[in-house]
């Protein structure tokens, strides 16, 4: 959902539109490791993914200009090598977790003024926050484990993975009940 966007607004700022991925997984993967196509969108974003006309992205980032923020480097899959192949920069949790200097770091070495941020909230622990996938009601949430603007204006924001459980059970719930039939 995010790649038309966040292409439109690389081809809008250029080289001083930063992307920063908040996301449990680097959707880096390319048509040779995934065949699903939203595992591929950073790769795209990079002009690095599908070379098909429904992929292909107008104005592609630098690898400089993108970083992913929360990431843990040991739960990299073999879909995900793009992020080391390509030396596109990314700090752990553990880093983040005082403050964001490197962030800010990332920020000031490519001179970003603008920023798209993918939020896929994956990256939020369903203990926390129940509108998720892995908040899936008899879903063990440990195997989910979670993964995680001063300095530049957010010109895009992408949320991702927003899945209302507790809502959608209610739905179903209330269309049992007869006052609720057309």
């Amino acid at each position: 959902m995010d790649q038309v966007p966040f292409d439109y607004l690389s081809g809008k700022y250029g080289d001083k539109l930063g992307i920063l991925w908040l996301d449990a997984h680097p959707d880096i993967a390319t048509t040779n490791g995934s065949s699903n196509g939203h595992e591929m969108v950073a790769a795209n974003l990079l002009g690095k993914g599908a070379d098909q006309s429904v992929t292909k992205v107008k104005n592609p980032i630098s690898t400089s200009h993108m970083m992913y923020a929360g990431l843990i480097e040991k739960n990299l899959r073999d879909r995900d090598k793009l992020v080391k192949e390509l030396n596109v920069r990314f700090a752990g949790p553990d880093e983040l977790k005082e403050n964001s200097q490197l962030i800010i770091d990332w920020i000031k070495e490519n001179k970003i003024e603008y920023l798209a941020v993918h939020f896929d909230l994956d990256v939020l622990s369903p203990k926390n926050f129940r509108s998720v996938y892995p908040a899936e009601p008899y879903t063990d949430e440990e195997d989910f484990p979670a993964a995680v603007s001063g300095k530049a204006e957010i010109v895009g924001l992408g949320i991702a993975e927003h899945l209302p459980w507790d809502a959608i059970n209610l739905r179903k719930a209330l269309s049992e009940i007869s006052i609720f039939d057309d």
